[in-house]
Order: structure tokens, then C-alpha cells, then sequence
């Protein structure tokens, strides 16, 4: 038998992280646990957890397993969780044109240069190096560290709890 501590915010989300484990979560018996007393330490969380995998007839079956939530979690419920920040400058942002030549089957930039000619010149002299189909494309950059237009901050709402879960049961090798 395996035990896994878990923080997550729902109880949904906690069965989602067990599954990643490999532990496909059934049955929610944090009920039981406190009905004996919530059982925390190794010995006695695992006298319970053995007793609740042989109460669910789960104590043969692997890649299943139950859970108790210790502390459950709270998700965030705000409708937009985020801090709007607003970056105004002043005057004109100053660009420069740029020529970027990037492989055309996985986009991987390999080159960049100022004008066309020079961006011809790179991608020939390139094209002995990688051997594959590439491309160049016009890219302008801001130049004078203007480039940031704004900021979003996560805010959660206030109940927002991140909750403590115990998933248990056996797990497939």
C-alpha cells in the first residue's frame, strides 16, 4: 500500500493529481476517518487505511485507491482573478526593423540580421550548417526598454485555500 500527500485547492483537483501518481481515487472516506478519532501518525493512519481498502473491497485491486482530506481546500471563485497594471510611456516607442531567418519545420530561430541582403548573405551561409528549409520573416523590436505594453497579476479571491488530502491504496508497479 501507498500514500500520497496531496495540496490542492478542491477535492476534484486532488483526485486529478492521485491519478497522475496512478492512483485512480473511488470513494471520498474522510467521514470514517474522523468518526475514529482522525488518525494521523504512520501506525494508525495505515491500521486505518489497511481497514478502509478491506472495508471497500479494494485491498486486492491495484491503480485504485480512496482518500481523506486532512484540511479541504477552497477554490478561487473570482470571476476575473487578475491585477490589471497598465504600462503608459511617454513619447513615441522607438522600433527597429529586424530580419529573422528560422527553419520552416520547427520555427527555431538560427539567424537575424539588419537589412534583407545581409539576411540573404547569413541564411546561405546557414543553410550549409542546418541543411533544411528556412524562412525570413520582418520583425520589428522596440527598442529603449518601452517593450512592456502591460502587466496581469494573479489575484485569488480571498477564500481561496490551498487543502491538504491523504490518497492511499494500491499501486500499480
Amino acid at each position: 500500500m501507498r500514500k500520497f500527500i496531496i495540496d490542492a485547492y478542491s477535492l476534484e483537483e486532488a483526485k486529478v493529481k492521485s491519478s497522475e501518481l496512478g492512483l485512480t481515487v473511488t470513494t471520498n472516506v474522510t467521514q470514517s476517518w474522523k468518526n475514529q478519532n482522525c488518525p494521523i501518525d504512520d501506525k494508525s493512519f495505515k491500521v486505518f487505511a489497511e481497514e478502509m481498502l478491506t472495508t471497500k473491497r479494494l485491498d486486492k485491486a491495484t491503480g485504485v485507491g480512496l482518500i481523506v482530506a486532512i484540511n479541504p481546500g477552497s477554490k478561487d471563485t473570482r470571476e476575473r482573478p487578475y491585477k490589471f497594471i497598465n504600462n503608459v510611456t511617454e513619447g513615441k516607442r522607438g522600433t527597429k526593423r529586424v530580419i529573422e531567418i528560422r527553419t520552416k519545420s520547427d520555427g527555431k530561430l538560427v539567424g537575424e540580421a539588419e537589412n534583407k541582403g545581409k539576411a540573404a548573405e547569413l541564411a546561405k551561409e546557414l543553410m550549409l550548417k542546418y541543411r533544411q528549409d528556412m524562412i525570413a520573416t520582418i520583425v520589428y523590436r522596440v527598442t529603449e526598454n518601452k517593450d512592456v505594453a502591460f502587466e496581469l497579476k494573479y489575484a485569488p479571491s480571498a477564500s481561496a485555500v490551498q487543502g491538504r488530502y491523504i490518497a492511499f491504496g494500491n499501486v500499480a508497479d
